[in-house]
């Protein structure tokens, strides 16, 4: 799983690198499409998630029944290939009206986030081809969160990495034009992303059908029970990760107000930090199947256990990436960035928020077992509040007292407060539900 992430974070950080070479403007019409991007990819994770949820949990009850199958790859029983196959019906009919409607309002919606007129045609340039593709990344989230729940993470590591490779290589081909290929600009990176999520999700695909993962024969029976036991976990899971794009397109409305120099230094940083804490996004994608498979299985000493140490990871982690941010922070943004404005903003941003990475990473644990244990309204709970509650308001108050240092200010004090609420409450959960 760290594997895979790491090299999609990798690789669409670099690929920012190519698209500054484009100019500000480029780079400022994409950093406005991270909230819608980060919309679409929020509810295709709640739908992942609740998927895991219940599979990891089926899988241990199956495991449990069965205890001389294979640790190391449980058997897919008829009611997993079932809720596998409904999660992709799910998720393909979900993102199909989604990327639709979202394609009829890029105006209206990126002229209210602030984005000036002439940056209209770029921003469609990019979301008119990645839209219909994150059908594709959708399909393939789930068909990966299927096999880890399943207990075969290593496959879909490889094959996102693999898909990584893929995406990075296209990329200067299509964007600049490269041996006679033609220089589509935005247009070129969201071809090059959408061509590699079609392998990917044909690879994935194909393993999960090999592997009994899906079924089918009479796909649609039983449809509307599993996507009541998906969607019991997945609408909270939707919930709760919504409310981080539609606070960050607040945020951007925010900076927009210091210009696109300002939007296109966020943008960088935000890409930034998805590097630094991308062994943490990959953590929290795994600490779920573990605890759904071992709560299933009853053995709730090994959960503590397991969270246990993923606090620890995030905390060492925290600290390790926080040093080399602070000091070279402005450095790393000019390889992304020219602008002197924008790196300035970049910098900023990357000497201030890091210093919560390791909290930030104990929130994003405690946030997947509880999804993980079938109990999502915590989760839903500590986002709400931390982004509603406390972040909003303060980055508001701030950002006229600070300027945008002000914002960047509040997320550290955001993450800090609700990093230590989500370790407490937790622990108070795991033990009131332990026999």
């Amino acid at each position: 799983m760290m594997m895979g992430v790491s090299s999609s974070i990798l690789v669409q950080t670099l690929e920012l690198g190519f698209i500054g070479q484009l100019g500000t403007e480029q780079v400022a019409a994409v950093s406005f499409t991270f909230p819608l991007v980060m919309v679409l990819s929020s509810i295709a994770l709640g739908i992942s998630i609740g998927t895991s949820s219940v599979i990891a949990r089926s899988v241990g009850v199956h495991r449990q029944a069965e205890p001389d199958s294979s640790p190391r790859a449980p058997a897919a029983s008829d009611e997993v290939a079932r809720l596998g196959t409904h999660s992709l019906i799910l998720v393909a009919v979900t993102m199909t009206v989604l990327s639709l409607l979202c394609w009829l309002m890029i105006d209206p919606l990126f002229l209210a986030m602030g984005a000036e007129p002439s940056l209209l045609p770029l921003i469609h340039s990019y979301l008119d081809i990645y839209l219909p593709g994150s059908i594709l990344f959708t399909l393939a989230m789930v068909a990966g969160s299927i096999m880890r729940a399943n207990g075969r993470a290593a496959i879909p590591g490889v094959i996102m990495t693999v898909g990584a490779a893929f995406n990075l290589a296209l990329d200067p081909f299509l964007i600049f034009g490269w041996f006679g290929f033609p220089a589509l600009g935005l247009a070129g990176a969201a071809t090059a992303i959408t061509v590699a999520r079609f392998f990917t999700l044909c690879a994935l695909l194909w393993y999960v059908y090999q592997g009994s993962m899906i079924q089918l024969e009479r796909p649609f029976w039983g449809w509307l029970a599993s996507a009541q036991r998906i969607l019991h976990v997945g609408i909270p899971a939707i919930a709760t990760n919504l409310i981080g794009p539609i606070t960050s397109a607040y945020i951007t409305f925010l900076i927009a107000g210091y210009g696109a120099a300002a939007v296109a230094g966020f943008g960088v940083a935000s890409r930034i930090e998805a590097v630094a804490a991308m062994l943490m996004f990959a953590l929290s994608g795994s600490i779920g199947p573990f605890v759904g498979q071992n709560w299933g299985a009853k053995q709730a000493a090994r959960v503590k256990a397991g969270v246990r140490a993923s606090y620890l990871f995030c905390l060492i982690y925290g600290v390790i990436v926080t040093l080399p941010l602070a000091f070279f922070g402005a450095t790393i943004a000019g390889w992304m960035e020219s602008s002197v404005e924008a790196v300035a903003v970049a910098a900023a941003y990357l000497s201030i928020v890091p210093l919560s990475y390791g909290l930030w990473g104990v929130l994003m644990m405690s946030s997947a077992s509880f999804n993980a244990l079938g109990k999502p309204l915590p989760s839903t709970a500590l986002s709400f509040g931390r982004m509603l509650v406390l972040y909003v308001p303060l980055a508001t108050m701030l950002n006229e007292q600070m300027g945008y240092t002000g914002i960047f200010l509040a997320t550290l004090i955001s993450n800090v407060v609700f990093g230590l609420l989500g370790w407490r409450w937790f622990a108070t959960k795991i033990t009131s539900m332990t026999p």
